[in-house]
């Protein structure tokens, strides 16, 4: 069976659904706000599944998916590239961060960090939440290391790639940086720190399925007719057995 890749309608299943796990978020914000949440067993199941800001849940599952199917693109555009003896090895470091980010958002490897940097570094303010401080070092030499592969690929891949890079980067980093400072200040259990990660995470996920999106579109423009195939299993003869 062939199926060809309609990354249109691909983007639009994976928006619907970041909206439903929204609609899921709100009644689980709701649900905190409004009972006592983690004593009742039927709110604090929903506040579990639901909830943006808790590990191991729909939400995070599906960030986590998303990364790791970048990282699964990455990789096939990599191999398609290195059989034709073009520059692979940029597609393939790619791919190792998108598993790496996978894993991370699964794990929560980041926020093992905030512990050690912040007794190192005394941070406090907008540096509160200071895990992101090597992350941040680590994204700049990329953006040193990878500028001129950025600057070889098509321009609408191009701005694909940036917007997708901007909203990323802007709630992993910029929407955490001013919850930080507001939590140090204000503690985590009130509306505004409940709407500063609602906005971090939808950011994020957001920048994944556009970049999900520009790899798809980058396969779909540089390789003509790419057909998904799958293939199956046929029954053994008995002279083939």
């Amino acid at each position: 069976m062939k199926y060809r890749l309609n990354k249109l309608k691909i983007l639009h299943y994976l928006f619907k659904a970041v909206i439903l796990l929204l609609i899921g978020h709100v009644f689980a914000i709701f649900l905190r706000l409004k009972t006592s949440g983690l004593e009742e067993k039927i709110p604090r199941l929903i506040i579990k599944l639901f909830d943006f800001n808790l590990e191991t849940n729909l939400p995070t599952y599906f960030s986590s998916l998303v990364l790791l199917i970048n990282g699964f693109l990455l990789m096939i555009i990599g191999s398609a590239h290195k059989k034709t003896n073009k520059k692979f090895y940029y597609w393939y470091g790619l791919a190792v961060v998108f598993c790496f980010l996978s894993l991370d958002e699964m794990v929560q490897i980041h926020e093992q960090l905030n512990a050690p940097m912040g007794a190192i570094l005394k941070t406090k303010g907008i540096l509160y939440f200071s895990w992101f401080i090597p992350y941040i070092i680590i994204m700049i030499i990329m953006g040193i290391a990878y500028f001129k592969f950025m600057m070889r690929l098509p321009k609408d891949v191009l701005k694909l790639f940036i917007l997708a890079g901007v909203l990323f980067v802007s709630g992993a980093v910029g929407m955490e940086a001013l919850s930080g400072m507001h939590a140090e200040i204000h503690g985590f259990d009130n509306i505004t720190y409940y709407i500063m990660y609602t906005i971090e995470e939808l950011l994020e996920m957001s920048g994944a399925i556009v970049f999900l999106y520009a790899l798809l579109h980058y396969i779909t423009k540089e390789f003509k007719n790419f057909e998904v195939m799958f293939k199956p299993k046929t029954k053994k003869t008995l002279k083939e057995a």
